[in-house]
């Protein structure tokens, strides 16, 4: 019998390693080189993400009760509604650049493939991806307002 990690290493946080030659950890080490388009939106949503920092904490399930009885709602108003929610309701504290930096960070990068999977009509990608950093009695309300944002991002 093999001692488990947690008795060889008392202590130790307990980490995952990937395989060389798995084909996920090529994927991941990949550098991820944005369009032209991307990279408008992605400042698009680096000012939103700014701009949400200064607005209150809304009650998330009653704006998004608002926003779906309305019609013609702005991009500005799903975003800034969006980033709020994902700054209480997330995981993880999201890490967005300043806007104009090069480099992007892993939650750009997941934010960039959140709105290529709706504008794309995966929505089960979509919710996938909000499932993987949303806590999960908020994945309804954040997916709604994804969904939202991204809508009303190609409408302006």
């Amino acid at each position: 019998m093999s001692a488990s990690p947690a008795a060889i290493y008392p202590g130790e946080p307990r980490r995952v390693l990937a395989f060389p030659r798995c084909p996920t950890s090529a994927r991941l080490a990949e550098r991820v080189d944005p369009s032209e388009a991307e990279r408008i939106d992605l400042e698009r949503l680096r000012w939103m993400a700014l701009r949400s920092r200064l607005a209150p904490k809304p009650d998330l399930e009653r704006a998004c009760f608002l926003l779906a009885g309305e019609t013609g709602v702005s991009f500005e108003r799903f975003a800034i509604a969006f980033f709020r929610g994902l700054d209480s309701r997330a995981s993880g504290a999201m890490v967005t650049y300043r806007p104009g930096a090069r480099d992007l960070s892993d939650d750009e990068v997941w934010l960039l493939r959140l709105v290529s999977a709706w504008r794309r009509g995966e929505e089960k990608a979509a919710a996938a991806l909000i499932s993987w950093r949303i806590e999960p009695m908020s994945r309804r309300w954040l997916r709604f307002l994804s969904a939202g944002m991204v809508r009303a991002m190609g409408e302006a």
